[in-house]
């Protein structure tokens, strides 16, 4: 099969990922907490149920380093592989060592940053959808700033949550861009709007 097509379909597939292991991280971790918690509290060195957070952060890392690095050769990457770099670090290093931290706050900024310059990049291409991804990366940030900074939530969990909707749903976008699909996003966008009238 194509390679870029491989990485395509591991782009599509990141949220589809994403929702299960979350689901069957939290069904292991009852205690969890969306106001309370980080999403990296699941998988602390005091969590008996540990790994089926951070094994499944690591997974979802490689499918995004897989799909990232197509997007690459495609020209619709150049941040997001060192960002999934980060992520795979974030889940081979529990929040209590002192390389956690770090690699949480770089994949973030990279993968966010990664947004922002390939959408711009698409929106001076003539694609116009390339701008409001760009703003969306830098609104995605700011709020992420405002709720960390502000206290607004006891835990980082709401925040994470955020940039990570930005992040996986940009996948898929580029994903489709990587098929020459983008028109099916754009569908998909226009159904869920209808849905939530």
């Amino acid at each position: 099969m194509d390679p870029v097509k491989i990485s395509s379909y591991a782009a599509i597939a990141m949220p589809i990922f994403f929702i299960i292991a979350l689901w069957v991280a939290l069904s292991h971790n009852p205690w969890f907490s969306l106001r309370e918690n980080a999403l990296s509290d699941m998988g602390s060195l005091h969590n008996p149920a540990r790994l089926y957070f951070n094994a499944s952060l690591i997974v979802m890392a490689a499918l995004g380093l897989i799909a990232s690095l197509g997007a690459f050769k495609s020209g619709l990457s150049y941040l997001m592989p060192a960002a999934m770099v980060s992520l795979i670090l974030v889940g081979l290093f529990p929040e209590e060592t002192p390389y956690h931290t770090p690699a949480a706050v770089a994949f973030y900024a990279l993968a966010l940053g990664d947004v922002f310059i390939v959408g711009l990049r698409l929106g001076f291409s003539g694609i116009s959808s390339g701008f409001a991804w760009a703003s969306l990366s830098v609104l995605a940030f700011t709020a992420i700033a405002y709720l960390i900074r502000a206290g607004v939530f006891r835990g980082l969990a709401v925040p994470e949550l955020i940039g990570a909707a930005v992040i996986l749903a940009w996948f898929v976008y580029i994903g489709l861009l990587m098929l020459g699909r983008p028109h099916l996003f754009k569908s998909a966008a226009v159904i869920l709007r209808r849905c939530w009238r």
